[in-house]
């Protein structure tokens, strides 16, 4: 790889996660604290934020793994929650994808505020890949009330914070330049748009769906036309049990048989071999 553009998706992979300014989101935590028990907050510990909450300022910015420091993380606003280590898993399986010339676009189903996809699409101008799309699948209304037995508990429909318009969505995308004709967006509930999607072939499916129903239905709908050689990731398969039990399910039913591998905490993925 070049140097630029190693440059270019180092910069973008460090915008997206936040990295850069991720002390604000300390910040407007600090400010929510002295809200939440009405204290009036103090200008200077604002500005001085890595002098006033050292540990929590040396500690956020060594780990960016989608886990530690939720709170601070998610109220600096970034592109998105998955964290370093899954965003360079997304990288490495899109590099190995284009020197195996392995044909096929690029899917994400839950895109959040796209920061993932965004990324997708920055590899392809990075690397003049400009054959491929690559498919924004999302309600843009947040989490689906649980509905089957298996989701029971999970009450994540009830974090308003999940739902990101799509306009939002194709805003952050523009603000990184990466707004362009290979971009799809595929906007409902999976239930109601997996089937009729007009997807031929993927090389790389990115599941981060959260539910047992929602990733159920786009390993059906998805995971044939996965090309042989593409890459399947599952986002949740390590902090949610549904995600878990939706994978079992899906790979006792077909015999799949290539290895899952982990990638951190929580994020898994496998490379289909037929």
């Amino acid at each position: 790889m070049d140097k630029c553009k190693k440059l270019y998706i180092d910069l973008l992979k460090k915008s997206l996660l936040n990295e850069l300014y991720f002390e604000n989101g300390m910040r407007i935590s600090y400010l929510l604290k002295q809200m939440d028990t009405s204290c009036p907050y103090d200008l200077e510990h604002l500005l001085k934020i890595h002098e006033y909450e050292p540990e929590l300022y040396r500690s956020f910015k060594s780990v960016f793994d989608g886990k530690e420091h939720y709170r601070e993380r998610i109220f600096g606003f970034p592109m998105t929650m998955i964290g370093k280590q899954r965003l360079e898993n997304v990288e490495s399986c899109i590099q190995k994808i284009l020197l195996d010339n392995i044909p096929g676009d690029f899917m994400e189903t839950g895109v959040w505020r796209g920061g993932c996809t965004i990324f997708m699409n920055g590899m392809l101008e990075a690397y003049d890949a400009a054959d491929r799309k690559v498919w924004v699948a999302d309600s843009f209304m947040g989490v689906p009330e649980p509905k089957l037995p298996q989701d029971k508990g999970v009450d994540l429909y009830l974090d308003t914070k999940l739902a990101i318009p799509m306009e939002v969505v194709q805003e952050n995308f523009e603000k990184f330049g990466l707004l362009n004709e290979r971009v799809k967006f595929l906007p409902g509930w999976f239930e109601d748009t997996m089937e009729s999607t007009p997807v031929d072939s993927l090389s790389l499916l990115r599941l981060d769906g959260d539910l047992y129903s929602s990733t159920m239905v786009v390993l059906e709908n998805m995971y044939p036309r996965v090309e042989p050689g593409g890459f399947v990731i599952v986002d949740d398969y390590g902090a949610l049990e549904p995600c878990r039990k939706a994978v079992t399910d899906f790979r006792n039913k077909y015999g799949i048989e290539e290895k899952i591998q982990a990638v951190d905490w929580t994020g898994v993925f496998w490379r289909k071999e037929r």
